[in-house]
């Protein structure tokens, strides 16, 4: 090979030195750029979110857990809905003494017959923990509420 064909490649990889160079600079100085987007996009995310919230507030006058069962219309079925998205797990018992404390009386009797509709509607599952069933919402309509909500996708 001649001397200027070695320069020529000489150069030629200086060159493309310089081009990684630059890909690697620009790649790191787009970097902020591409935080502050990503940001945007969760920003944008959470405003839809809220945005839907106070749409459902003007057509229904509040959001609550209950709305997400549109087949379980009985107040007291959409109040133990409530208590039990608010308490996690709870056995009939105590769910009769939050009801009572919501709406003043409540028998276990009529909780178990309410519990039994949410069942059937598949709103809240039966633990069976020792001696004692307990009740908790269906992890589908705990998905559904999160979504909701816009706090998962």
């Amino acid at each position: 090979m001649s001397e200027k064909e070695d320069e020529q490649k000489k150069e030629i990889a200086q060159l493309s030195n310089k081009i990684d160079n630059l890909e690697k600079m620009i790649s790191e100085m787009s970097q902020p750029y591409q935080e502050s987007r990503n940001m945007m996009e969760k920003f944008q995310e959470m405003a839809s979110g809220y945005l839907k919230i106070i749409s459902l507030y003007q057509q229904h006058g509040k959001v609550s857990p209950e709305m997400l069962v549109p087949s379980v219309k009985d107040p007291i079925a959409q109040d133990i809905l409530v208590i039990l998205f608010e308490k996690k797990e709870l056995n009939v018992s105590q769910i009769a003494e939050n009801l009572r404390e919501k709406r003043g009386s409540a028998s276990r009797k009529t909780v178990r017959d309410k519990l039994k509709e949410l069942e059937e509607a598949d709103a809240i599952e039966v633990i069976e923990d020792k001696k004692v069933r307990k009740y908790k919402v269906s992890d589908e309509l705990v998905d559904k509420w999160l979504k909701l909500l816009g706090v998962m996708k």
